[in-house]
Order: structure tokens, then C-alpha cells, then sequence
């Protein structure tokens, strides 16, 4: 089943769906993987305002995570499978965007956004989307599926946001290879994209730093 993450920080971890719970696969309410020093820096720096630019957002850590803690499943109508599961505690594990289909295998990545509007300044959560689009799969029912769009929660906290999304495999019909391109967007503007290729076990040993914003 898929999972969706959504870290206490705003996390997605999706096997099935992200946002704050993860679906089957993914998890909401996880906490957030732990950041090393230069990144919990650049977390803590938060440029000057520019509301003539709009909201900004970059990708400070991302790849394979492992779940020290599992959370709890539930049922919900949001997500593909049919499940979220719920408050999950991740471990960055390494860098990479070449993600080998095992089972159990977390990836993702946190990204952090400042120039918020002006609105967002005032109130504790900021309305976010969340884009996953992925190989073909096709579910326990028959029917198939290529990802979802839908609404998640930005927690605001010193004029930014710290999210995550990911997803993790957790079912034999979620293992299909190809591309997995998962959006952050702010009402019709794409803040982040990030892409992982999915491989068989034996061709996932290659990790790789570059980012895309």
C-alpha cells in the first residue's frame, strides 16, 4: 500500500498519498528526519522579505529514509489505497535520487520556503498542494493509478515553512520502475519539483547530489 508522510514540520512521505498522514504508503505527522548542522543553519536564515517576488522555496536534504518508527495505519478516503499511515519517525539515511523498488524503502526530501505572503505572516498553517506523479500501478481492485494531487497543510514558524513529501513502498504493486516527480505548489505557482528514478535492486547503488528546485 502507498504511504503518505506529513512531518509534525509539515512532512509528506507518500506510498499512497502525502500530506500529514501517510496513506498506506505514505504518512502524515511524521516526525521530521533529522537535520545536521548546516541545514538546521539554513533552516534558521531566513532572507528579507520580497512580496514582489512571491514565495521561494529550495530543497535542503533529500534521498533514502529509514522509519525508526512506524506509526499507526488508518483508513482514508484521500488517499489511493484507501490508508494513511500516521506519525511515523524518519532517519535520513543517504543522499540519493536513484531509489531501488524494495519493500519498506522510504525516500523523499525536505525543502524549506520563506517569502511568504503576506496573509500566510498571520496564521499557523498555510494552504499547500501536493503533486506526486508516478509510474503506472495498478491497485488490489484493478483500477490504476499515476499519483494525485491534493491539499496539505504548511506549518508557518518564524515567517517559513520547513515540509517534507516522500513516499514509501509497501505493497508488490507499488514496485514499478520509472520516474517519480513529486510538486510542492502555493495556489497556480509551482514552488518545488523533485525527481527520483526508481530501479531495480541491483542498479541502485549510485547515489547523486544534484537538485532541482
Amino acid at each position: 500500500m502507498k504511504y503518505l508522510i506529513h512531518l509534525a514540520l509539515m512532512f509528506a512521505l507518500v506510498g499512497c498519498d502525502p500530506t500529514p498522514d501517510i496513506d498506506e504508503n505514505s504518512g502524515e505527522n511524521a516526525s521530521a528526519p533529522a537535520a545536521d548542522a548546516g541545514e538546521a543553519q539554513a533552516a534558521a536564515e531566513v532572507p528579507a522579505q520580497d512580496a514582489a517576488e512571491g514565495p521561494k522555496a529550495v530543497v535542503i536534504q533529500f534521498g533514502i529514509y529509514e522509519a525508526t518508527k512506524k506509526g499507526s495505519i488508518r483508513e482514508s478516503s484521500q488517499t489511493n489505497t484507501g490508508k494513511v499511515l500516521r506519525k511515523p519517525v524518519l532517519e535520513h539515511v543517504r543522499m540519493r535520487d536513484r531509489i531501488p523498488l524494495v519493500k519498506d524503502t522510504y525516500f523523499g526530501f525536505q525543502y524549506r520556503m520563506w517569502n511568504l505572503p503576506t496573509e500566510a505572516m498571520v496564521k499557523r498553517v498555510m494552504p499547500l498542494r501536493s503533486v506526486l506523479i508516478h509510474p503506472e500501478m495498478t491497485l488490489p481492485d484493478g483500477s490504476t493509478s499515476t499519483g494525485w494531487d491534493r491539499a496539505v497543510k504548511g506549518i508557518v514558524k518564524s515567517q517559513q515553512i520547513i515540509g517534507f513529501d516522500g513516499y514509501a513502498f509497501n505493497e508488490d504493486y507499488e514496485l514499478v520502475e520509472g520516474d517519480w516527480i513529486f510538486q510542492i505548489w502555493y495556489q497556480d505557482q509551482k514552488l518545488i519539483e523533485r525527481k527520483f528514478v526508481t530501479v531495480p535492486p541491483n542498479q541502485g547503488e549510485t547515489a547523486t547530489t544534484a537538485e532541482t528546485e
